[in-house]
């Protein structure tokens, strides 16, 4: 007779970087349960490809994240074949309301996060991954958490051959998900005019290529780049997320925004140059992999942070980045 193989259903349906942030809670989870462990994971279908290449997760697509159950199909269809093949565990992430009603009513043996047990964050100096490791804690006791880092499955392919890069590169991360915002949620973006004056400084001083990355829906705004040069490689729009991790896996290094991108590195690349003025860092910014460096771009001023204050609106400087010098950057670039 085989034996059921366990499985859960974790409940985490944010944007690219809270997703990434959240994948640190496999490996304990995989250690507990063991290898065969079934994952069924609530996402956004814009992450359609986040998973691709992981064997142990299956991506749930919920769209209309703020309808109520009742006229939300993707929730209802979770819970009620939940009823058929009962979840060994739920795991909900989310700290919102968006969720409570679908991990109220999905049936399984244990369940952890709300509205069974509500964890707070933003404990003084906390990174996002630590409160999302607390959460699981909360109801596996005897986890291992100390040495557990996000991670993502790459695509495996010849990244080299596939988008002709041969030289050393490093990877320039110009967007994030506010950046057509013109007013202060926009001020977490380093202005294009440092990022062109970035990009002349390494095709000047160094023999590095350079590639440009972002998504399709990011391409007009890239296309202000000045980036007609054979070193440049412009792949906005062209790479898939595990494309992305094989590129920044194989760069020298990857400088970005407060962004997804940022996550995708954190997790992949080297040594990552995270461009950080109105948001946390500690809090948010890319946690690393256990093996390689991140360093936080960051001019320290009295007033930084100030993401989801009052402070940021009104401010109309936006000081923190527009003065973070391209030349501070490239001092990073060349250590």
């Amino acid at each position: 007779m085989n034996k059921k193989k366990p499985r859960i259903l974790i409940i985490r349906c944010g944007l690219l970087g809270d997703t990434i942030d959240s994948t640190a809670v496999v490996k304990p989870l995989v250690e507990y349960y063991g290898n065969d462990l079934e994952i069924e994971w609530v996402t956004k279908p814009n992450l359609k490809d986040l998973f691709m290449f992981d064997r142990r997760i299956t991506p749930l697509f919920v769209r209309f994240t703020k309808l109520p159950l009742l006229f939300n199909f993707d929730k209802l269809k979770i819970i009620i074949k939940s009823y058929l093949k009962p979840y060994d565990a739920v795991i909900n992430l989310e700290i919102g309301n968006k969720f409570i009603s679908l991990a109220k009513f999905t049936k399984a043996n244990v369940k952890a996060g709300l509205p069974n047990n509500f964890i707070a964050e933003n404990r003084l100096g906390e990174h996002r991954v630590q409160h999302q490791l607390r959460i699981i804690k909360s109801c596996y006791t005897e986890l291992e958490i100390n040495q557990t880092y996000p991670y993502l499955v790459g695509s495996g392919i010849s990244i080299k051959k596939k988008y002709n890069l041969h030289n050393d590169y490093i990877v320039m991360c110009p967007t994030n998900s506010k950046f057509k915002k013109k007013n202060h949620r926009g001020f977490r973006a380093w202005p294009l005019d440092n990022w062109n004056k970035l990009i002349g400084k390494v095709l000047d001083k160094t023999n590095l290529d350079i590639v440009i990355t972002g998504g399709k829906n990011e391409k007009e705004f890239i296309d202000q780049l000045e980036v007609k040069n054979s070193r440049i490689h412009n792949l906005c729009g062209k790479t898939s997320i595990p494309n992305l991790v094989d590129i920044m896996k194989g760069s020298r290094s990857v400088i970005a925004n407060d962004s997804g991108s940022v996550h995708v590195a954190g997790v992949s690349s080297p040594r990552v140059i995270a461009l950080h003025g109105p948001t946390p860092f500690k809090q948010t910014g890319p946690y690393g992999n256990g093996q390689n460096k991140i360093i936080e771009a960051n001019l320290n001023l009295k007033c930084s942070p100030c993401y989801n204050t009052d402070a940021i609106k009104l401010c109309h400087s936006n000081k923190c980045m527009i003065d973070l010098s391209p030349n501070i950057i490239f001092k990073y670039i060349i250590e």
